[in-house]
């Protein structure tokens, strides 16, 4: 993922018709950038839920692009935090509807959870869901999305997205974790084995005197006892 995003985000981008001929997401090209020529289909914008940005609730804004060769895409256009009073943005900025260029990054398409969700919102960038809850056509491009490079719309909303971490950090420490969880768990599969087997053999060996693991002291009581006695 590292040398993919390094290889492919400042690259020069290329128009979208060239870099993906077909409805087919190819993993060595996301994060490039590709160029589109159309106009934004501001009616069909849709907000995609539980998108929170440096700890703060709020929104993806998706909207379908439509290029003059005929194809659509959906574009995120950035982020919008949650409303002060309401499960919904304050305000809602569109970009122009105007024709335009626009340059944005490929990513792949996320699946649908089968989550409802309010009008004009949609729980992942699933392609599939857009369509449902909008008048887009059913031929938008399904197996990717893209993420505007530059801002569409007037004033501080919504917010470009980040350029995406390059360090395995969280990744490695979970992996670390799970690692350590496995051990635990193997460990505790081996402690109840050995007492499964123990308690059966008392069970059916009435002289089986299971070994007593020495306690802290025990020597040291048990010499005190033998110069006592």
């Amino acid at each position: 993922m590292i040398a993919i995003v390094e290889a492919n985000y400042d690259r020069a981008p290329i128009p979208i018709d060239a870099l993906a001929a077909k409805d087919s997401f190819n993993p060595m090209d996301e994060w490039r950038p590709a160029a589109l020529t159309g106009h934004f289909l501001i009616d069909d914008a849709v907000l995609v839920r539980n998108r929170p940005l440096n700890g703060q609730p709020g929104f993806l804004q998706l909207i379908p692009f439509a290029t003059n060769s005929g194809r659509t895409f959906a574009v995120v256009t950035g982020w919008i935090p949650t409303g002060d009073k309401q499960d919904f943005p304050d305000t809602v900025p569109m970009p122009r509807s105007a024709a335009t260029e626009i340059v944005a990054r490929i990513r792949p398409t996320e699946p649908s959870l089968n989550r409802d969700a309010p009008a004009q919102q949609i729980a992942t960038i699933n392609i599939d869901s857009l369509i449902e809850k909008t008048q887009v056509s059913a031929s938008t491009v399904r197996s990717f999305y893209l993420v505007a490079a530059e801002k569409y719309a007037s004033g501080n909303l919504p917010v470009l997205g980040a350029r995406p971490q390059l360090t395995e950090g969280n990744h490695l420490s979970y992996a670390l974790q799970w690692i350590l969880f496995a051990v635990m768990a193997f460990g505790a599969l081996w402690w109840a084995i050995k007492q499964e087997i123990k308690m059966r053999r008392l069970a059916i060996d009435p002289s089986f005197k299971p070994k007593q693991r020495a306690k802290v002291g025990d020597r040291d009581n048990a010499a005190e006892d033998a110069a006592t006695s």
